[in-house]
């Protein structure tokens, strides 16, 4: 899949965790099995935005790693989608690499969100 610009600098600030979970969100929305015929569907877009209480947009910059997906988002869609929160974070051999790349981009974003109320105070 082809990075878009934002999904460009979330990889060089190293967010490629939220590229790669977005990346499993398409896959999770183009998987979905119906429970009735066995049949895989395509669940679209807007669908799983009526389920978070978000627009389609979201949704789409979430799977193209444009936005990073909140954990109470994530669980929403897991639920949606009827896939435990395992199968998006399955890529990792061990939750402390998951918590360890959160915290890293938590605190990375952190540090954005001052730097930049700070530009706005004019205290910087």
């Amino acid at each position: 899949m082809k990075l878009s610009h934002k999904a460009k600098k979330n990889f060089e600030e190293d967010n490629e965790f939220y590229i790669k979970l977005g990346k499993k969100l398409r896959q999770a929305r183009r998987t979905k099995v119906n429970e009735f015929t066995g049949k895989e569907t395509i669940v679209p877009l807007t669908k799983v935005a009526k389920a978070l209480k978000n627009t389609y947009q979201q949704i789409g910059k979430y799977e193209k790693g444009e936005n990073r997906i909140p954990l109470v988002n994530l669980v929403k869609i897991s639920k949606f989608l009827k896939k435990p929160l395992s199968y998006f974070l399955d890529d990792y051999e061990e939750l402390d690499v998951v918590a360890e790349q959160f915290n890293i981009a938590y605190e990375k974003e952190r540090d954005n969100f001052y730097k930049e109320h700070q530009k706005t105070l004019g205290t910087e």
